[in-house]
């Protein structure tokens, strides 16, 4: 087994829009029967992606002098905050306004260095925490690094890709050595370049998923000296329900070790795992000591598995 720094996650929260659409009233390729079907009544709109990474990132730095900032985002709107200024939105300058820098100076982290990560579509909170936590160890006077992000579709836009309902929602955490939530086991991750043009390949993407999804979670298995069984809880994320019995089967993990969540939310991009990771904590699902699997897919395509190990503080 690969011995890990005790570095983890200290905590965590999300934010969702404060309207609920129903399917029925969503732009979709697909009949809303069948997406309510695959577990989706419809989708948390009008969000606004730096403010809801904004509300989600007021809930974890209270308190915590924060060292580094990676802002998170799937979409290339994501990376762009609306200038105040009056100059014409044909000037180049409104490109370089950047939302990581706009919540550094919202949240007043003076000390804090920026950074951003992209290109890894659903899977960006997954590669924010990975490069979090190698921050931590590759430069010790850092103690804690804020990981925050959002992605919000337009007004009006397609909300179905792939026969998933996409939700708006910000997601934040922070990674540090101290007071820890959830205790980094492991990491692994494959990315797959030739999926690369996402309109053109979305058959291509479909067959390979699962394949490379299960060689992923295996991945981190054997990394981890964990084996299938060891596994206590499966953290899914809010795609397709049906997906996951079939994953689970194929890494060879119980079906009752997958988390159930009460609340739906559709598919958020970037932030699924957190709301589902908050609300079996809330739940009182979680207890000491329990291995907890996650996995995200993200278009572009980056597949990720990451295994916690709940502590205490739960």
């Amino acid at each position: 087994m690969i011995e890990t720094a005790v570095i983890g996650i200290r905590s965590l929260a999300s934010a969702l829009p404060s309207r609920f659409a129903e399917v029925e009233t969503l732009r979709t390729s697909s009949a809303a029967g069948t997406l309510r079907s695959f577990g989706f009544p419809g989708a948390w709109v009008e969000g606004n992606a730096s403010q809801l990474a904004l509300a989600a990132a007021r809930k974890v730095v209270p308190g915590k002098k924060i060292d580094a900032l990676l802002w998170v985002g799937a979409l290339s709107g994501s990376h762009e905050h609306a200038s105040a200024s009056g100059i014409s939105k044909d000037n180049v300058l409104h490109r370089f306004c950047y939302p990581g820098s706009w919540l550094q100076e919202e949240l007043g982290l003076e000390q804090a260095t920026v950074s951003g990560v992209a290109q890894q579509g659903c899977a960006g909170m997954f590669s924010a925490m990975r490069h979090a936590r190698a921050l931590l160890v590759a430069e010790p006077e850092v103690k804690n690094v804020l990981c925050a992000g959002a992605d919000a579709l337009p007004e009006n836009a397609e909300r179905e890709l792939l026969y998933n309902v996409i939700s708006d929602a910000g997601c934040a955490c922070v990674l540090s050595h101290e007071e820890l939530l959830y205790r980094w086991i492991g990491y692994h991750q494959i990315s797959r370049g030739y999926y690369w043009d996402v309109p053109a390949k979305q058959s291509e993407i479909i067959a390979a998923y699962f394949p490379t999804a299960a060689l992923t979670i295996r991945g981190v298995l054997k990394k981890t000296g964990i084996r299938a069984e060891e596994i206590d809880l499966v953290i899914p994320t809010g795609v397709n329900r049906s997906s996951w019995p079939i994953l689970m089967r194929l890494c060879g993990i119980p079906d009752e070790r997958l988390y159930q969540p009460e609340k739906s939310f559709g598919h958020t991009i970037a932030a699924d795992s957190v709301l589902i990771l908050e609300e079996a904590r809330e739940r009182g699902v979680l207890r000491p000591g329990m291995k907890l699997l996650l996995f995200a897919y993200g278009f572009g395509s980056s597949w990720c598995s990451l295994i916690l190990e709940t502590t205490d503080l739960i």
